[in-house]
């Protein structure tokens, strides 16, 4: 009983102590020494009981805080990571954009040929019955003004011929397919030979005829690595649409006739927009005295 009455008269004490420094602390007459004095002393007495209290209660106030204000941080992570989405995503569509902007221009950009209407069209990819590696679908066909045997480009240079033709679609034969046979000329030298892609290698064109080995034997006469190769006049196609450049010189079997590969300028396997040379085409190669190609010639 005794215990319990100098715990009641303890607790007694100390709500009076606390009372009286809350009093001393809150009044404020400046320049009075001896109450200054006293509130110097009470914060003094208060010290320890402070420090407790901060002890006791200071996790549990920040476990409170954690509480309410868990789901407030959690949306504003949701839309931090939500804004970080969308401008990834934003730079995606952006990146994309930018590729088929500038895919359009290297197939619209033709400056080469200047007096041939052209059209631009998509290239369409897993086209229907298209098998062949040397075959490009097109949303171009008759509608459009599209015939078989009209010239294929794109900035770079020369893509291929327009094999088939339909309505709305076409079929077009690359460079890159051996059996397209195109009667290109070398400008280092002015020469004009017959050439065709390389089976297995889609980026190469190699002129195997019509090109003769200099008879005087002088190396200088041949044409130089890395001189242009355009398509000749007289051909089936408009005269100087750029197919590559000369990557090498050599002679063919017999010695006497000369072999040039050429380092296609299009690159056939990636492409998104090709322009079409609306010129009504030729079926076959000219021949006769004026035709740079021999009599022989397909």
């Amino acid at each position: 009983m005794a215990v319990a009455q100098r715990s009641g008269r303890s607790r007694y004490r100390l709500l009076l102590l606390l009372l009286t420094a809350a009093t001393l602390l809150t009044l404020d007459f400046r320049g009075f020494g001896p109450l200054e004095t006293a509130q110097s002393r009470a914060r003094d007495a208060l010290e320890p009981v402070v420090s407790v209290f901060d002890a006791v209660l200071g996790p549990v106030a920040e476990v409170w805080t954690v509480m309410f204000s868990y789901n407030d941080l959690r949306s504003e992570n949701a839309e931090l990571r939500d804004e970080v989405d969308r401008l990834a995503s934003a730079d995606i569509r952006s990146a994309a954009q930018q590729d088929a902007f500038d895919r359009l221009l290297d197939a619209t950009g033709v400056t080469y040929v200047d007096d041939v209407a052209q059209l631009t069209a998509t290239v369409l990819r897993d086209s229907p019955g298209n098998f062949d590696d040397d075959a490009i679908s097109i949303d171009a066909g008759h509608r459009h003004g599209v015939a078989p045997g009209m010239a294929v480009v794109t900035s770079a240079g020369f893509v291929g011929r327009v094999e088939i033709v339909d309505a709305a679609s076409s079929t077009v034969t690359a460079v890159s397919d051996p059996g397209l046979v195109i009667g290109v000329r070398l400008l280092d030298t002015g020469d004009v030979g017959l050439g065709h892609g390389m089976a297995g290698d889609p980026t190469r064109f190699v002129v195997d005829a019509g090109l003769r080995w200099p008879e005087t034997g002088d190396l200088t006469e041949l044409p130089a690595i890395g001189s242009p190769v355009v398509t000749a006049a007289g051909s089936r196609y408009p005269a100087d649409i750029p197919v590559g450049r000369v990557a090498s010189v050599e002679p063919a079997e017999a010695g006497l006739a000369l072999l040039v590969t050429v380092e296609l300028a299009a690159n056939v396997e990636d492409l998104g927009y090709v322009t079409v040379l609306l010129q009504a085409p030729t079926d076959e190669a000219p021949v006769g005295p004026d035709s740079p190609f021999p009599q022989d010639s397909p």
